[in-house]
């Protein structure tokens, strides 16, 4: 009896989800001057948060304050596009800030709804790269933070990784998918976690870096409820006409990458709210925490002086030419 109990509920999540009708409440691209709904966040802010290296994941990056991006071009309108990109004609020395950077951060925040981002690139493979598209509470109240597009690209990652993460008790017994990681409590959020990979799935082959690119990109699905959070990732020759007419319907779109039911585990809906939309691309960093291992199946990577991940960034610009993102809106939906 039971059984049957939990078919019907996931049932009418579904139906439920794919039945509500998605209206356009924000649209952010060229028109609408995107970049002015987000704020840059540059080295002093995170100094001033008593973050010393500049960033908060202790990255070898040098993040741009809007004027400095502006004016050198990391941060610009092309056509119909914005372009959000690193810096990839300096050498930087390993004991320097680190290679300069662009950190966006919406000034509003997702509380629910249908978000759907259209990228035309992201930031291609390359020794030391860490580029996400992700989404946190900043309020800490509580904390909680949904990676939606995400990796550490240097390896030659062709899958997206999609993770959440919660500084208290959050797991997904039932989710599916390759590589799972089911418990999202990061356990040790006042210290060292134990836990910082936190839950999530792999995404398929092409969903991530220089795959991503070379099939033109597409677009990433980000629906959170109270029943769950689901991620979908849309190729650009397989983006459906409900998407293009204004009118998405998430039951047309198959299954998802990734699919976090709500439950006893964890309540969603009190647990991922008030979430600015962080748009960056890092170097090195938290994510590289076994270098040799990484290094292996990226062996340009120590052929820097010092054979570190910070030594490779900083002495070759060139790396980095492809370490950008063009985006062609981010439109929510609710």
């Amino acid at each position: 009896m039971a059984s049957y109990k939990s078919f019907f509920m996931l049932l009418s999540a579904v139906t439920s989800a794919s039945a509500q009708q998605y209206k356009l409440v924000k649209s952010y691209n060229r028109s609408t001057n995107f970049f002015d709904f987000f704020n840059v966040r540059d080295r002093a802010f995170f100094n001033n948060l008593g973050y010393a290296t500049g960033d908060p994941t202790s990255g070898f990056v040098d993040y741009a304050t809007r004027q400095e991006a502006l004016s050198s071009g990391l941060m610009a309108y092309r056509g119909n596009q914005m372009y959000i990109g690193v810096d990839s004609t300096n050498t930087v020395p390993v004991n320097g800030r680190g290679r300069k950077s662009v950190r966006l951060e919406s000034r509003e925040t997702f509380n629910g709804g249908l978000l759907l981002a259209d990228i035309a690139h992201m930031p291609g493979n390359a020794c030391g790269v860490w580029p996400a598209l992700w989404a946190y509470n900043m309020n800490e109240n509580p904390i909680s933070e949904i990676d939606f597009l995400e990796g550490n690209g240097w390896t030659g990652q062709a899958e997206n990784t999609v993770s959440l993460h919660t500084c208290g008790r959050c797991a997904f017994p039932n989710l599916k998918g390759p590589e799972l990681r089911r418990d999202c409590d990061l356990k040790g959020c006042e210290g060292t976690p134990s836990n910082p990979a936190g839950c999530g799935v792999n995404g398929g082959k092409g969903s991530f870096g220089t795959g991503f690119n070379n099939g033109g990109g597409g677009i990433y699905a980000l629906l959170l409820d109270t029943t769950g959070i689901r991620v979908w990732f849309l190729p650009r020759n397989k983006i459906t006409s409900d998407i293009t007419s204004g009118k998405p319907n998430p039951s047309l779109w198959g299954t998802p990458q990734a699919d976090f039911r709500s439950s006893s585990s964890c309540n969603v809906g009190k647990t991922f709210k008030d979430l600015t939309i962080i748009v960056n691309t890092s170097f090195c960093g938290a994510i590289m925490y076994d270098y040799k291992a990484q290094m292996e199946g990226y062996p340009q990577c120590g052929s820097a002086p010092g054979g570190s991940c910070n030594a490779y960034v900083g002495a070759n610009p060139q790396a980095y030419k492809e370490s950008y993102w063009l985006f062609n809106s981010i439109k929510i939906y609710k």
